[in-house]
């Protein structure tokens, strides 16, 4: 019988940590050739928007989609002997984990192993799953973090110290947030193609982490950043030559080509580097896509069926 797991579960069920190892996983299937990612859908008619992403972990065993609208969404997770519907999943934080997951797995292959400080652009929601899992797989000391909005920066500073136990101090720039750190991240709700984070800021060694536009009409990096970059990782080429302005806009003007764009789970599954040496600028670009879904959604399904929790549901 199939069971209804709604956001509280989802929460109890799902420690960022847990959720950087379900995406580790899920990068070797879909490096190894059995894990198979659709690109996401969007259909829009006046008002009304409704986004679908598909994957299948064929090795795993379990496949489905997330669905979005403006009253939420969810995940459908089917498999098991007899390949049928077992759950049915409320995903608006299943997203944001999975979304700081991804950049924590990107963080873990190729940042350098003792980074120690963060420089944070947009201080929403999403930004407290990114850090949450930087901390997890790197030895964090001082966080520096920017938006727009004062109060929200600090209130978000105060927060993500008594959360993660480091110094995370409020800056009044983006360049102050990123200059002299070994990780920088971009995640802001960016509307435009301005971009909010300068090549011109970074420095040999670091790690970019751009999380926040994935849609071809928003950008957080300019042309500087991307050509700085010695190694250029995305969770899916294909989507991310829909989705991702940061690269598009370099590759039609010539100054990249999509050779030089490696996607994370090769990188994950050892096939390429993270990064050659102490020197390099490497950049992840998450566009978020239905594999990673499915992986959290498989591992949030088969704790809760261990323990028997969830809602029965009469189908």
């Amino acid at each position: 019988m199939a069971i209804f797991l709604t956001e509280e579960d989802v929460i109890r069920l799902l420690p960022i940590n847990e959720a950087v190892n379900s995406l580790e996983a899920a990068f070797i299937e879909q490096a190894n050739g059995t894990g198979m990612n659709h690109p996401r859908s969007r259909t829009a008619s006046n008002d009304l928007s409704v986004t679908m992403m598909v994957a299948v972990l064929g090795q795993s065993g379990f496949g489905g989609f997330k669905v979005m609208g403006s009253g939420g969404s969810m995940v459908t997770l089917y498999g098991g002997e007899k390949q049928e519907l077992l759950a049915i999943i409320e995903s608006r934080k299943l997203g944001q984990i999975r979304t700081g997951a991804a950049s924590g797995v990107a963080t873990k292959y190729m940042s350098k192993e003792n980074s120690s400080s963060v420089g944070v652009i947009g201080t929403g929601h999403q930004a407290i799953s990114q850090l949450t899992a930087v901390c997890a797989v790197r030895p964090i000391k001082t966080i520096k973090a920017y938006s727009r909005n004062v109060e929200r920066r600090e209130q978000f500073c105060r927060e993500m110290a008594h959360l993660l136990g480091v110094e995370v101090i409020p800056v009044s720039s983006g360049q102050e947030a990123i200059e002299r750190t070994d990780i920088a991240i971009a995640i802001t709700n960016i509307r435009t193609l301005d971009p909010v984070l300068m090549g011109d800021w970074l420095e040999p060694g670091m790690h970019i982490n751009a999380a926040g536009a994935n849609s071809i009409d928003r950008r957080e990096l300019d042309d500087i950043a991307i050509t700085r970059s010695s190694i250029i990782a995305v969770d899916a080429k294909d989507q991310a030559a829909l989705e991702c302005a940061d690269l598009t806009l370099p590759i039609s003007s010539g100054l990249l080509g999509w050779d030089n764009v490696f996607e994370l789970s090769h990188i994950v599954a050892g096939q390429i580097p993270g990064r050659k040496n102490d020197t390099d600028i490497t950049l992840f670009e998450s566009q978020g896509i239905g594999l990673e879904d499915i992986a959290v959604a498989t591992h949030i399904y088969n704790k809760a069926k261990a323990e028997g929790s969830g809602i029965n549901l009469p189908f």
